[in-house]
């Protein structure tokens, strides 16, 4: 089957209602179709089974604890979480902890030596999403294993909890393992060392390729655990006796998705094989980290593969490389947020929790003097209670986009301000908007943990239980796509075809409103670059910086307000309210992928060459300026020959919002490069209001500016839903051969 793409992805009681909520959000439809005629689970609901969780702490003696050989010491331990179906049915909830034995607490200095003996973790974990019962007993049956594998620096709980949960009540065994030196415990202690400097002695962060060589090793070890009864021996229950050993799949979020396929690709820059017990990989969002894996890697895989979320390239760039894989699909969802389609309902419960956790009395000043520092004090060295904040700053998109308001219940000024290390400019955007939240419904957590949680239970049905009954929801029909608007689906082959770059130094594109209804549309030929001005914008890295000008707003046709603060993006996008997640522009997927970055963003932007951009590597002289021309009424921003992450090529465009409303893009020279780890986006240009409905985006055509080169004003609708934008990209189809 061959598709074809042709275009464009709170205390206990806040954290109990958190959960409720998107209980409600995820579970409600889904329920009420629970069944088909023939008594079918959804796949998108809970299954059959009650849910039962452990965990353990099992030891790998043939390595040292960064995973080298020849094993000289205690060996290497794991912490795993195991979710199992049982017949016991529970209404409680139960509460992942923090608590991670291998690092948490330091006796005697036999973990950490230099580091003082820390107690035990107070940080309130996140509460599970479904009734779960701790340490039930394993239902009858025989039943397929599955491994996770959690993003860089994250745990064993933060790898789609929601969907682990849902496999298991499916019929899974699932054991999401820890991976020592490369979790969330692990930067905790890195917290100490780098701000406090306090040593963290031998186990020290695995780096480079061997961090994924040790992530596949972890899971490897995990399987052998596993099937020869040392998780029986460490849980008190025979898993080994009921697992289907021929039946065994991997999946995985972030670096934990390129773990999975690296289980069953092998990695043979580091000699390592696939492992054969391995029958299938379900990567969410699973990055490419450091370029590791090959061409050759990639045809060493022999099994289903599903990619879902299309993150890091690894998925749109390298889909057809898979020519062994004779099941693969690639599940891409439109404008999917990295984070929070891994963390899913533990994401604003986690934020949270991480806030109330903040001592404004020592925090920050505990980085400027680390004699302040008190082992019992657990806001000193909690990571997350700085994590949401103190990266991105006050507009942290990823909890105002997707969390509901309450998040913000019981969190002093102080402790907010704190976050922000004494800075009070997050009380004013915290106030601003807070009655927006979230602000991007249309991709939401329930949504996007509805989705994961289809495909992964249709995927695993499909290919480890052999049961076609879900292979309806493996396709592109109709009926899917109705359903599931935010999806472009691909199985065996992808295929695009490649719209390039057409737009020519020179060419200016004008937006000029029309009585509030939309924009009267030109583009010109011959236009030169106005002045960029001396103001260097401080955006590397990925970083936004915020212009607002005395006596300066304009107005968008279709929104209430006029905007009169701007956020220049480093990435190529000037915004009206939040930065993008995490300060950047994700261009690492699809067009498709992108067109929902841009049109279900939640807030108007104006794509000057929407990519992943590094202005710290443009040449002498180049980089991001803006500056207010009170003389013309207008904000110049200037994109001065500023390439795409990873490659050398130039990118110039330049911006200019006059007070009128008037919207003026101006092409210095465009680069057909993209990012080294996305070559195939080659940008997105033009604007959006950003509220496009999910089922409207495959009506929400793009435009062509080109061929409105000099043949005169267009006008163009624009609403609260309009966009008027055109995307470029590369071509993709030619490696589609199975042998």
């Amino acid at each position: 089957m061959n598709n074809e793409r042709t275009g464009p992805r709170g205390s206990s009681l806040i954290a109990r209602s958190i959960v409720s909520a998107v209980l409600v959000l995820v579970s409600g439809a889904a329920l009420a179709g629970f069944s088909d005629e023939a008594g079918h689970r959804a796949p998108d609901a809970l299954g059959p089974y009650g849910i039962g969780h452990t965990t353990l702490v099992i030891v790998d003696a043939s390595r040292n604890v960064d995973g080298s050989v020849p094993a000289v010491g205690a060996g290497r331990p794991l912490y795993v979480h195991i979710w199992y179906p049982t017949n016991l049915r529970t209404s409680q909830h139960v509460v992942y902890t923090w608590n991670n034995p291998v690092y948490n607490q330091n006796p005697g200095g036999a973990v950490y030596p230099g580091l003082p003996d820390l107690p035990a973790l107070s940080f309130t974990g996140s509460t599970s999403l479904n009734p779960v019962a701790e340490h039930a007993p394993l239902a009858r049956g025989n039943f397929p294993l599955l491994v996770a594998s959690h993003g860089n620096e994250t745990g064993a709980t933060k790898v789609v909890p929601d969907t682990l949960e849902t496999l298991a009540s499916h019929g899974y065994i699932v054991a999401s393992v820890e991976h020592t030196g490369d979790d969330d415990a692990w930067y905790q202690a890195y917290f100490l060392e780098t701000y406090l400097g306090l040593p963290l002695g031998p186990n020290d962060n695995i780096l480079g390729p061997k961090l994924i060589y040790q992530r596949s090793m972890d899971v490897r070890f995990v399987i052998d655990a596993v099937l020869d009864g040392l998780v029986d021996q460490k849980s008190g229950i025979q898993f080994s006796r009921q697992v289907d050993a021929d039946e065994i799949g991997v999946l995985g979020h972030s670096l934990g998705g390129q773990t999975s396929l690296a289980t069953v690709t092998g990695i043979s820059s580091q000699g390592l094989p696939p492992d054969p017990r391995v029958k299938a990989a379900f990567m969410i969002e699973g990055t490419n980290y450091g370029l590791l894996l090959n061409a050759s890697d990639y045809a060493n895989a022999r099994v289903p593969l599903l990619f879902f979320g299309n993150d890091m390239g690894i998925a749109y760039d390298n889909f057809n490389s898979f020519t062994h894989s004779r099941q693969k699909y690639l599940v891409d969802v439109s404008g999917m947020s990295h984070h929070t389609g891994g963390y899913q309902s533990s994401w604003c419960q986690d934020i949270h929790n991480s806030l109330t956790a903040v001592n404004p009395a020592v925090f920050p000043q505990v980085f400027g003097d680390p004699s302040a520092f008190n082992p019992s004090d657990i806001a000193n060295y909690v990571f997350d209670a700085t994590f949401y904040f103190s990266y991105t700053g006050a507009r942290e998109s990823g909890i105002y986009d997707y969390c509901d308001a309450s998040v913000f219940d019981g969190i002093s000024d102080a402790q907010l301000v704190a976050t922000l290390f004494g800075n009070p400019g997050i009380l004013a955007v915290r106030d601003e908007l807070k009655p927006l939240m979230p602000m991007r419904p249309e991709v939401s957590i329930a949504e996007t943990t509805r989705l994961t949680n289809l495909y992964a239970v249709s995927f695993f049905n499909q290919t480890l239980k052999h049961d076609q009954d879900d292979a309806r929801f493996l396709s592109n029909s109709d009926a899917n796509q109705r359903a599931n608007p935010l999806v472009d689906f691909v199985a065996d082959c992808e295929k695009v075809r490649a719209h390039p770059i057409d737009l020519l130094p020179g060419d200016k594109i004008t937006f000029t409103p029309m009585d509030g209804t939309g924009y009267e549309l030109t583009v010109t030929s011959g236009a030169p670059l106005l002045d960029p001005g001396t103001t260097k914008l401080a955006v590397g890295g990925g970083g936004s910086a915020y212009l607002a000008y005395p006596g300066f707003s304009f107005s968008v046709p279709g929104l209430a307000d006029p905007i009169s603060t701007l956020i220049v993006n480093e990435d190529g996008a000037i915004t009206a309210r939040t930065a993008s997640d995490i300060g950047k522009i994700d261009d690492n997927g699809s067009p498709w992928y992108m067109k929902g970055q841009l049109l279900l963003s939640g807030r108007f932007t104006i794509g000057a060459l929407m990519k992943n951009l590094d202005s710290t590597a443009a040449a002498s002289g180049g980089g991001v300026f803006g500056y207010f021309d009170a003389a013309n009424h207008r904000v110049v921003v200037t994109y001065l020959g500023v390439p795409a992450i990873g490659t050398t090529l130039p990118n110039t465009l330049q911006v200019a919002i006059y007070d009128s409303g008037k919207i003026e893009m101006i092409v210095g020279g465009l680069a057909a490069t993209g990012a080294n780890f996305s070559p195939g986006i080659l940008g997105t240009i033009g604007i959006a209001a950003g509220q496009t409905k999910a089922g409207d985006l495959r009506r929400t055509l793009p435009v062509d500016f080109s061929a409105l080169r000099n043949a005169g004003p267009v006008f163009v609708p624009f609403g609260g839903r309009g966009a008027i934008y055109e995307q470029f990209y590369t071509a993709k189809g030619s490696s589609c051969r199975k042998d």
